[in-house]
């Protein structure tokens, strides 16, 4: 295959167009921002999405996994023989959970 061939299978006229396109490409955009020395440097922006994730994380890492007031509580009463489990509250929670994983 010729190079003439592929300048007419791409629908380029000439090399000068080819040079034209090329030089565009190396062009930096409009919205770079040059650093001293002519490096450019990386920026990254969080979308609102993730700073709010990350304000979850944190709320989260600050709260405790077990309420140890009410684990206290219920401990006292179990071993003072005055705890009572609400068996109606229990059969639907666990109604609840079975529809769930149903679902």
């Amino acid at each position: 295959m010729k190079i003439e061939n592929l300048y007419q299978k791409f629908n380029v006229q000439n090399s000068e167009q080819v040079k034209q396109t090329q030089a565009e490409a190396q062009k930096p955009s409009e919205n770079t921002t040059q650093a001293p020395l002519g490096r450019r440097e990386d920026k990254v922006e969080l979308s609102q999405t993730a700073k709010d994730i990350k304000k979850i994380e944190s709320v989260l890492k600050t709260t405790p996994d077990v309420r140890a007031e009410k684990v206290k509580a219920i401990k006292e009463q179990i071993e003072a023989g005055t705890y009572q489990a609400d068996s109606k509250k229990i059969a639907n929670a666990m109604l609840a959970d079975l529809l769930k994983d149903l679902a």
